[in-house]
């Protein structure tokens, strides 16, 4: 009995299709904002820094096309830097695929030519033709857009 469970389950296992994602893509493109983000609380100042947080709208193009929200909280030090980290809610196409998906994101600088607001992202929770979407990437702002790369693949 015992040696018919091994063999059975040795052939299981070779009857076994791996589950493979598809190979990484990587792409480029541009983003803007549709207008000045908006506060969603009053700005808070501790220790000589100033803490705002903000819910701002745009679109993206490129590798990843379509509209976006965004939330965020952002800390402006005393040297005029800045740093931020919050949530980019994407309705949007990748990779031929289309759904919802998220996009966590950090960052620092002053969103200047001479200091532009840069950081990465990765995608998280996305849901339909996104859902199995995998990625991570760098972005660049300056004023009210700015550009971004994404390497990403869709595991099953």
């Amino acid at each position: 009995m015992r040696t018919t469970c091994v063999a059975l389950l040795a052939a299981m296992a070779l009857l076994a299709q791996p589950a493979l994602a598809t190979t990484p893509t990587e792409g480029s493109g541009v983003f803007a904002f549709a207008g000045p983000p908006v506060p969603t609380s009053p700005p808070r100042t501790a220790g000589g820094n100033t803490f705002f947080s903000f819910r701002a709208a745009g679109t993206i193009s490129s590798a990843v096309t379509g509209t976006f929200t965004q939330e965020y909280t952002q800390v402006l030090h005393a040297s005029g830097e800045t740093n931020a980290n919050g949530t980019v809610f994407c309705t949007c196409s990748v990779g031929g695929r289309t759904g919802t998906v998220e996009f966590r994101f950090e960052g620092t600088g002053a969103g200047t030519t001479a200091s532009p607001f840069s950081g990465q992202f990765v995608a998280q929770n996305g849901t339909v033709g996104l859902a199995d979407l995998h990625g991570q990437g760098t972005f660049s702002a300056v004023g009210v857009g700015g550009t971004y790369t994404f390497s990403w693949h869709f595991d099953p």
